[in-house]
């Protein structure tokens, strides 16, 4: 592969209301030689000891050439989601099967491909 995606940096609330956007801001570097050039889909995960919730970005990754990226955007948080404390997590799926594709060049990988970013609490 001809990229190696970096998370430098993600800002987000501590707290979103279920039906909101949760907004963020996130500076990337692709370390590569060259973009991705397969379609995947970039990702959070709210995950809770009783179940979780896949917000899928706009992101193209297929834009972020080597070197720095600034990607800036706002996911739904669904409007029943449950209220209480979440692990934030991140992940580049593949886009048929919604499972993490992509490893990331940064710490924290769990076992099923997702990277824990902090928690967020959702409430009303």
């Amino acid at each position: 592969m001809g990229y190696r995606f970096v998370l430098r940096k993600l800002t987000y609330p501590a707290k979103v209301k279920p039906g909101d956007d949760l907004r963020f801001t996130s500076w990337w570097e692709n370390k590569g030689v060259a973009p991705c050039y397969h379609y995947f889909q970039s990702a959070f995960r709210l995950d809770k000891s009783d179940g979780d919730v896949i917000l899928i970005t706009d992101a193209d990754v297929r834009s972020w050439l080597p070197g720095d990226n600034l990607y800036d955007s706002t996911v739904n948080i669904p409007a029943d989601t449950a209220q209480g404390q979440y692990n934030l997590q991140i992940g580049i799926l593949d886009d048929r099967i919604k499972k993490p594709k992509v490893n990331l060049a940064i710490e924290g990988r769990l076992p099923d491909g997702w990277y824990n970013l902090g928690k967020i609490y959702v409430s009303k």
